[in-house]
């Protein structure tokens, strides 16, 4: 890859690739004049290249974990095994860490047969090398703050991080797990985190137990965490022991979330088990599976949130896949309680091929408001095919669809492709979800954005803009949500139809090129303006047109010996008059000459009446 701009690092320590410069450019034009000009060093980073940092293998050693210890910028860690922030500890990671987890290497395959001779589902992969994890222990924080021009970043080991990894990257290392203390839905009221293991035997990755509900795990805000999701195999029931990007288990509603993204994950993006966590301001895309899988009772909130699948290319099942798997496993409390429904406002979910966006199942439900839900087959299935399914939860008074959009949902006009029953036997279980959907101002309207995506070897070559400019986006009072944890926005989606987009400067899907210019991209054609070298108002500057293009107000008249003659006219407008009555009669333009323009004016004129 070419690189753009490379300032000596006294003066500038980043280098950047072209699209990383225009990036840097948005996110701090004003910091890049200042040290082009050997001022103050550009960026809020101030780290050196990621080429010039040491590396730091990071191992549990043999059970004690990290301890109480701050990552730095400096140095790129990479984490060689599943990493314990053990109970007790604090990990502090500053802004533009890059923390980096070792890939996997499976070996083979251990199946099993049950007593009858049948094959069981279970089964496990044996590993030469385990993928990297970090596991923030029940008990343990995590503070890890970035900033929008200098966000934290999860990756494989050996990432380049110059914008050449594409969505096709997946399950490369193992993830994010933060356990907390909080309640879940499970049997005995705890469980252990899939997807790694504990050789202590302490049991690190256990979580729930509700005796800190309200607890915190710490703070993580503008982390980016990218190509994770590993498998250790799959249980007797046929669920998969998995990582995912981020999972949040039995999280207290103490910690602070906002500005995350979990991308290009091998499962789900972002999975949320249990607990009263929020979040706020989330992009998960182009993940395996569901952008949003949640379970064992969350009732959390979430705004502002981004889902993107593209189902064309692998890249994700669902829209969002609100469920209860335990009661497949045969670990659910006998209630069922806490019921899993989350409160949801402003998410916008985006798909591309045949997927659905909102599957709930197997006990679970949610309080959607004020969304959008784009280029899906199937808009939400209302199950019904355990004793307490989501259709029991809509019967309880605990899903609630309410003042939410949709658009190129099938066809769009069929109330059966927008929502639907299924599986069960209540005769009026179909007539029943579509009312809810309609008496709660669900509508089909065309938001009039640009949301139709291409994709080719996991970059975006088609890039897309989701403001709504359609009026009907605009909040109603009625709708605005009264809880104070929510922002009062006046609009439905994730993004404000006249607004910035706030999930760019720190996100992987911008490097892809998922964002239009005008949008946050990271293209050339980011200043709009005309760009015609003949029109009136040309602006040398813009890469862009933006349909402003005149040639009206520098029209004039053009002939220099006219008493009208305008010397800044760069198109003559024919109202020139002549500045004294000519002697020569055939001098039809008064310039003093007998020429080819005479006759042109002449010939324009002939066959008409002379007044």
């Amino acid at each position: 890859m070419a690189l753009g701009l490379y300032l000596e690092p006294a003066k500038f320590p980043i280098m950047l690739s072209p699209s990383m410069l225009r990036l840097f450019w948005a996110c701090s034009g004003a910091a890049l004049v200042a040290a082009a000009f050997g001022q103050a060093p550009f960026g809020p980073c101030e780290c050196a290249p990621i080429s010039e940092r040491p590396i730091q293998y990071v191992s549990d050693q043999a059970g004690n974990g990290t301890g109480s210890t701050t990552w730095s910028c400096d140095t790129i860690y990479v984490l060689t095994e599943t990493v314990y922030v053990n109970p007790g500890d604090v990990l502090t990671i500053e802004p533009g860490t890059i923390v980096q987890g070792r890939s996997s290497v499976v070996t083979d395959t251990l199946t099993y047969t049950l007593g009858n001779g049948n094959p069981s589902q279970r089964i496990d992969y044996l590993f030469s090398q385990l993928p990297g994890s970090l596991v923030i222990a029940r008990g343990a924080s995590l503070l890890a703050e970035g900033t929008e021009s200098c966000p934290i970043v999860f990756t494989y080991e050996g990432d380049p991080m110059d914008d050449s990894t594409g969505f096709d990257e997946r399950g490369r290392w193992g993830g994010l797990i933060v356990c907390g203390a909080g309640e879940i839905n499970t049997w005995d009221g705890d469980d252990l985190a899939e997807g790694v293991l504990d050789f202590s035997g302490a049991q690190r990755h256990a979580y729930g137990g509700n005796t800190d509900p309200t607890g915190s795990s710490g703070t993580l805000r503008y982390l980016s965490i990218r190509h994770a999701g590993t498998r250790l195999g799959v249980n007797q029931f046929g669920n998969p022991n998995e990582t995912n990007a981020l999972q949040l288990c039995g999280v207290g509603s103490g910690t602070v979330i906002d500005h995350i993204e979990c991308f290009a994950s091998a499962n789900d993006g972002l999975q949320v088990m249990g607990g009263l966590v929020d979040l706020k301001y989330v992009v998960s895309a182009f993940n395996g599976e569901a952008p949003l899988q949640t379970d064992q009772g969350w009732q959390g909130r979430v705004q502002h949130a981004l889902f993107v699948i593209d189902e064309l290319n692998g890249a994700g099942t669902y829209g969002a896949d609100i469920e209860g798997d335990d009661y497949v496993d045969f670990d659910v409390s006998m209630t069922f309680m806490p019921f899993n429904v989350p409160t949801l406002y402003n998410c916008t979910v985006l798909g591309k091929g045949e997927a659905m966006a909102w599957r709930l199942h197997h006990g679970g439900g949610m309080r959607l408001h004020n969304s959008l839900t784009l280029n899906f087959d199937h808009g939400i299935q209302i199950a019904d095919a355990d004793p307490c399914d989501a259709w029991e939860l809509m019967t309880f008074g605990e899903i609630l669809i309410e003042n939410n959009r949709f658009w190129d949902i099938g066809s769009s006009n069929a109330i059966e492709e927008l929502i639907s029953y299924d599986f069960g036997f209540v005769w009026n279980g179909t007539a029943t979800v579509q009312a809810h959907f309609i008496d709660n101002n669900n509508l089909v309207v065309d938001p009039m954005l640009d949301a139709a995506f291409e994709t080719e070897s996991g970059f975006v070559i088609d890039p897309i803009d989701l403001r709504p400019t359609n009026m009907a986006y605009a909040l109603e009072a009625q709708y605005f949500p009264t809880d104070s944890w929510f922002d009062p926005v006046g609009y439905i989606g994730a993004f404000a139809p006249a607004g910035g987009n706030w999930a760019t400067c720190w996100t992987a899907v911008e490097h892809i090129g998922l964002f239009a210019a005008g949008f946050g991209g990271t293209t050339e054609a980011a200043n709009w303006g005309c760009t015609y070298p003949f029109a009136c108002n040309y602006n040398e500057e813009a890469t862009l047109d933006d349909g402003s293009c005149e040639i009206t107000s520098c029209a004039g008249c053009t002939w220099p010996d006219a008493p009208n003659f305008d010397p800044a006219a760069l198109y003559d407008d024919g109202t020139c008059i002549p500045s004294e009555p000519s002697t020569c009669p055939a001098d039809v333009d008064g310039d003093g000459t007998i020429a080819t323009s005479d006759l042109l004016i002449f010939l324009s004129f002939f066959g008409t009446n002379c007044p």
